[in-house]
């Protein structure tokens, strides 16, 4: 009988041993146990509400036995607010008009070869005038 376990485990044996499956039994998709905490981006996606429905209950299950995890639902949920509430940033108009002048793209021409070897000579004439 074919074992996925097995071949799975012979066709990631290269990887370092944290990653790579210790255990004999079948692997597969990592099931959430409910004494494991919630990792930050579980917690931000459930706060912001962009959970599927069962992953939203199974993350409800856990906040309501786990206090720990559910402090720091509360603490996202207040910086979420503060955010929402907070008011626009003023950004002066001469540092926009800098910033709309950085291309967007690459120059359509390369970079002449002589003039680039010129600079770098300047550039070096300028570091042995310094010492």
């Amino acid at each position: 009988m074919f074992e996925p376990g097995h071949a799975f485990r012979r066709a990631f044996s290269w990887l370092p041993s944290q990653f790579a499956s210790q255990s004999d039994g079948p692997v597969g998709p990592r099931q959430f146990g409910s004494t494991e905490h919630l990792s930050t981006e579980a917690i931000a996606a459930f706060v912001d509400g962009e959970l599927r429905m069962s992953a939203h209950l199974r993350a409800a299950h856990h906040l309501s036995l786990c206090q720990e995890c559910a402090v720091e639902v509360d603490a996202q949920r207040q910086a979420r607010a503060a955010l929402r509430d907070s008011c626009p940033v003023d950004m002066p108009s001469s540092l926009l008009g800098l910033l709309s002048q950085i291309p967007n793209r690459a120059p359509a021409d390369p970079p002449d070869p002589a003039a680039t070897a010129q600079l770098a000579e300047e550039v070096e004439r300028v570091r042995r005038k310094r010492r």
